[in-house]
């Protein structure tokens, strides 16, 4: 390996994606390990699992910020009042039409108290919607504070807005009031005038938009997004209550980090820990990124895969990409960073970058921002948790 660059000697390079000689060790071990994985418990189910019932009739729904469990149709309503800055209780009028009824249930709230938090009146509102559809999946990006993931995370919702996420899917966000809040805050400042996005305060962990996905005819599934910062999560109880009701993780590997600390992330380890200690880790999915890769964009096989589509779903690409990744950081001593694929039962690796350059004078990009295949870790993290269900998502995973 040239030590200056990080390079692999005789790695594919240009357009080709046929796999190299030099990784079929790599190769086999993997389709040895995914073979093992898929005999320790169930592939996706074939139709997407249906909230609870609740004995005395309803729908049962677990809240993703405190893992409360809601009886969803026995919750009183709320409105989000701008001028007050806060949540006003809302009152349907009985002589209401059913339009009109739809248009105000569109953008209301439930409230969930936290029955363990120190303040008897803490609450937090979700939108109506999340409850009113299939079941939920809670997505965690997963990183240290300068790992590059509130980036990859703001630059995964602005392809979105921009491209949609292909292959016959729809997708509409429900908070509608924080969403656009988001827009235009963080994901326009970011995308069109190449804002750096301030990081998550360390110890957190946030709701950051939540969005309903439809497969063709198929029934729609809301999907949220949470960014956990870095710091002592051990000491955070918000942390092992999310990571109780969380069905996929996105980690994010700082590329600019590789070579310099061997034991890797130290978020990934304490996040791996407390889901080992919950029992929940056999049955959690992951996507390991490898983010801010235009740092390695001289290096082979780095170079070929920020060269690929975004928004693609092939799970023999999807094997290809994690063979290079995985003997990448393995070249470079950095195995330490690919433990979620040992400890979890499917992984996937990719390439990505969430801004195209790293160089900011006065919190800006002056270079612009330019967002590579950020979307493919959502897709295939939505493809190994059942939210897609084609015959070719359910092949994505390793």
């Amino acid at each position: 390996m040239d030590a200056a660059r990080g390079v692999i000697p005789g790695c594919p390079s240009g357009g080709d994606l046929r796999p190299h000689p030099a990784y079929d060790a790599v190769a086999s071990r993997l389709a040895a390990t995914y073979s093992r994985k898929a005999t320790g418990g169930p592939m996706p189910p074939s139709d997407p699992p249906q909230p609870a019932p609740h004995p005395a009739g309803g729908k049962l729904v677990p809240c993703p910020i405190c893992a409360s469990t809601l009886n969803w149709e026995e919750q009183d309503l709320y409105r989000y009042d701008r001028v007050k800055g806060n949540y006003v209780p809302l009152t349907i009028p009985p002589t209401a039409s059913p339009t009109q009824q739809a248009v105000v249930r569109r953008t209301a709230f439930v409230r969930c108290t936290d029955q363990d938090s120190a303040d008897p009146g803490a609450a937090h509102y979700l939108p109506l919607a999340y409850g009113q559809h299939g079941t939920p999946s809670v997505y965690g990006f997963v990183g240290a504070t300068n790992s590059g993931k509130t980036h990859l995370l703001i630059a995964m919702i602005a392809q979105m807005e921009k491209h949609g996420l292909g292959f016959g899917l729809s997708h509409q966000a429900i908070n509608l009031v924080g969403h656009q809040s988001l827009i235009d805050e963080q994901v326009s400042p970011f995308l069109n005038d190449s804002r750096v996005v301030e990081h998550t305060r360390p110890g957190t962990i946030g709701l950051v938009d939540i969005f309903v996905v439809r497969e063709g005819a198929g029934q729609a599934r809301p999907v949220a997004l949470f960014d956990v910062a870095g710091g002592d999560l051990l000491e955070i109880e918000s942390a092992r209550r999310f990571l109780d009701v969380a069905d996929g993780l996105i980690f994010v590997v700082n590329a600019a980090e590789l070579g310099r600390d061997e034991l890797g992330d130290r978020t990934f380890g304490t996040v791996l820990e407390l889901l080992q200690a919950s029992g929940r880790l056999p049955e959690l999915s992951t996507a390991i990124v490898l983010s801010k890769a235009d740092l390695l964009r001289f290096d082979d096989p780095i170079a070929l895969w920020l060269r690929q589509e975004d928004r693609v779903l092939d799970a023999e690409s999807s094997l290809r990409e994690s063979t290079d990744v995985y003997a990448y950081l393995q070249a470079r001593h950095a195995l330490a960073w690919s433990r979620p694929y040992r400890e979890c039962r499917k992984a996937t690796f990719h390439v990505a970058s969430a801004t195209g350059s790293d160089l900011v004078v006065d919190k800006t990009f002056v270079r612009g921002v330019r967002p590579r295949r950020v979307l493919n870790p959502l897709i295939s993290l939505m493809a190994m948790t059942g939210v897609l269900t084609s015959p070719e998502a359910r092949k994505i995973g390793i």
